[in-house]
């Protein structure tokens, strides 16, 4: 296993295994960390300078998120996504986030709604600046989990959340051509025209087909992501 990118210390005030969870989080979103990879409990205690206990439950919380798979009798290691996968949790996605925009449209703050507003904009401003690509997923999820948590439904945000396959989402970002990333971001003025104007059924819709739309661009991409390859974003 490669050495990882670590803080020189952990956060305090917050629980090791929280902690050490969320290096190993991004550097699976990163790439730093590979689909298939083994993640051997004694190799990140030495790299993150703590015991083997935390990573144990730092590895528990990444399996309950889809991140980990720990196959019986062989340790853990970073989830491989399939096409199948990605198809079939995309899919799924579709239906719930429709949901979502459904039942967020009538109940979204004057507060909320300009949170998505400036979501866009920022979006805007980092989609040509390849260097920000981190901060350009991040604002993308910015953009879905204000929606998402407007819906006001637990239950609802942990099934989207299990359907999620977060590093493939990044990794495929990796990919994006220009034309991509704006085509996503029109997709999310879109998006916010119709909740703005409390449209459940046009938000709904729309939403279903941003989904769709980013599983068919992830698919395409999917050989690329896989075989390491998206390092550089297309510029075309």
């Amino acid at each position: 296993m490669a050495d990882l990118a670590v803080p020189s210390s952990l956060p305090r005030g917050e629980k090791t295994s929280v902690s050490a969870a969320r290096v190993l989080r991004e550097a699976i979103f990163s790439g730093e960390l590979r689909p298939g990879e083994t993640l051997g409990e004694a190799n990140l205690a030495s790299q993150l300078g703590i015991s083997r206990t935390p990573i144990r439950e730092a590895l528990v919380l990444l399996r309950g998120e889809g991140l980990v798979e720990t196959p019986p009798n062989r340790p853990a290691a970073v989830r491989n996504f399939t096409a199948g996968d990605l198809r079939e949790m995309h899919s799924l996605r579709a239906v719930l986030e429709g949901y979502a925009a459904r039942t967020a449209a009538p109940n979204l703050t004057d507060r909320q709604i300009g949170e998505l507003e400036r979501s866009v904009d920022r979006y805007a401003s980092l989609m040509d600046n390849d260097a920000m690509l981190g901060e350009l997923v991040g604002e993308n999820f910015t953009f879905h989990n204000t929606i998402i948590e407007a819906a006001g439904s637990e239950r609802l945000e942990l099934m989207i959340r299990q359907t999620t396959a977060m590093p493939l989402i990044y990794r495929s970002y990796m990919t994006y051509s220009k034309e991509n990333r704006d085509s996503a971001l029109q997709d999310h003025r879109k998006i916010l025209a119709a909740l703005r104007d409390r449209d459940p059924e046009r938000a709904e819709s729309l939403m279903k087909a941003h989904v769709l739309w980013a599983r068919d661009v992830a698919l395409a991409h999917l050989p690329l992501i896989d075989d390491g390859q998206a390092d550089e974003p297309d510029r075309t």
